[in-house]
């Protein structure tokens, strides 16, 4: 996951505009101490030759909805040889869709009906699912409550999984809560209750009911764990335990966080039984138990976007399993994996033939989608019918700054798309796939969807990649 990055720029504005540089003043002269010869002047010009923040600029984009309409022959004409390019693979293998979002017109199909393995843009459908059932205001809870016995504590999951091991910042979406500032609030209590402290132990317990559920799809090897291409899906973690290539995360982080919060509650002068690295007892906590201690995670919405833009597959596996819950579904992955289906096709209105999926993230083997549902779910997001969804896609990765395309449409023939493309992407081995939102040179407002699954491996598959942003970039200089 790299580039753990937020956009802040809106929808119908996907460009990005950046303030000027920062005005310098002359350097410093030979009477740099003014007039009376004194050090005043000496401040004076230091402070004249600082950088100084200049004022944004007003803004210069305009709607996209004013911008021209596409003419569907010359968009063809102007992707159509990277279409074909053989770095893609089997032309068979090859699926491309076009949309303008703000009349609805198929500018481009190629082989759209063909199920085709999508990789991580299958994620697009699992959050258009998940909008439909999380509260996307609302936050996910962390609390410690009073246990069964008068000596006992309880923490319960509540969904977070990227709490800060010490004080939260409520600036960030990764460590919005903190794992410290819960273990303060805790020892607050328990000493004004007489627990944990002058000979009181007090005994912890761990909760971890809420959504619960195996750790992995089916379709997930030992090796994606292993080597940190994903973690474990759980409903309480910390930052610390998002799973990075070749430093993977724990097994099962809530109890590594239970115990790293025994260990704050230590710290803070609480007498709390068992030892340090001694696994916290997992009990379900009393219905109605009284709240000792809570912290709030950031906004679902903003933890959907970070899981997004990160291409987290534990993330989005996780926020899909709360939101199929919620929805009155099983945990199990199979059952989430056919509910986010099925949500797709009612709550959208889209038809559903072909689309066959393994999880909701895009790593097992066996998953296969259309290009034309992914084509007609951008539309749906991008149009203003489904406002929870058009949000998520107005935080999707910004071509060459944000996300997982940081480090995407680096050549100079990927510029046009710089900062005025949106899109999820997906890779596996032999797999790239981009699908996203593209403003045109004459302001018009394009979806876009491309899958090739038969691509070769190593230095190919970067060439297909590049081949890949390469169209995105002629759909953004167009002037169709």
């Amino acid at each position: 996951m790299l580039g753990r990055h937020r956009a802040a720029a809106a929808l119908l504005s996907v460009g990005l505009v950046l303030p000027s540089a920062a005005a310098y003043a002359a350097p410093l002269g030979d009477d740099a101490e003014g007039p009376a010869g004194d050090a005043s002047g000496v401040v004076v010009a230091q402070a004249e030759v600082r950088p100084q923040v200049a004022p944004a600029p007003a803004p210069v984009l305009q709607p996209v909805t004013s911008g021209l309409a596409v003419d569907p022959g010359a968009v063809r004409a102007a992707i159509g040889d990277d279409v074909d390019s053989e770095w893609l693979g089997k032309a068979t293998h090859i699926g491309v869709t076009v949309r303008d979002v703000t009349s609805g017109e198929v500018l481009v199909n190629g082989n759209v009906e063909r199920p085709l393995t999508p990789a991580s843009t299958t994620k697009l459908l699992a959050a258009a699912a998940i909008v439909t059932s999380l509260p996307l205001d609302e936050p996910f809870r962390t609390r410690v409550v009073a246990g069964a016995e008068p000596d006992q504590i309880v923490l319960v999951a509540g969904g977070d999984m990227m709490l800060a091991a010490g004080a939260g910042d409520p600036d960030l979406v990764e460590g919005h809560a903190g794992l410290g500032d819960l273990a303060d609030q805790t020892a607050r209590a328990l000493r004004e209750q007489g627990l944990g402290v002058d000979g009181q132990q007090v005994r912890l317990r761990l909760d971890t009911t809420y959504a619960a559920g195996p750790i992995r799809p089916q379709g997930w090897s030992d090796y994606w764990l292993n080597e940190g291409y994903t973690g474990p899906i759980t409903m309480l973690g910390l930052v610390e335990h998002r799973a990075v290539p070749y430093d993977p995360a724990p097994r099962d982080p809530a109890q590594e966080t239970a115990m790293a919060f025994r260990r704050a509650l230590t710290e803070r002068g609480i007498d709390v039984g068992g030892g340090p690295e001694t696994e916290v007892p997992r009990e379900v906590a009393p219905a109605e138990a009284a709240v000792l201690a809570e912290v709030d995670s950031a906004p679902a919405r903003d933890v959907l976007s970070e899981a997004m833009s990160s291409s987290d597959n534990a993330m989005v596996e996780q926020l899909a399993r709360q939101a199929a819950v919620a929805d009155g579904v099983s945990a199990d992955p199979a059952a989430v994996r056919d509910w986010v289906v099925e949500q797709v096709g009612t709550a959208y209105g889209i038809d559903m033939t072909g689309v066959r999926l393994s999880d909701v993230s895009g790593l097992s083997d066996g998953s296969q989608i259309p290009v034309r549902v992914l084509g007609d779910l951008l539309v749906s997001g991008a149009d203003g019918s489904h406002p929870d969804l058009q949000q998520v896609l107005g935080e999707l990765p910004i071509a060459g700054y944000t996300g997982t395309l940081w480090d995407r449409f680096h050549l100079d023939r990927h510029a046009p798309a710089v900062g005025v493309a949106r899109a999820k992407t997906g890779s596996l081995p032999t797999v790239t796939s981009l699908a996203g939102l593209v403003v045109t040179r004459d302001g018009r407002l394009l979806a876009y969807a491309i899958i090739a699954d038969a691509v070769g491996r190593d230095g190919a598959f970067l060439e297909a990649r590049s081949v890949v942003d390469t169209i995105v970039a002629e759909l953004a200089a167009c002037g169709c």
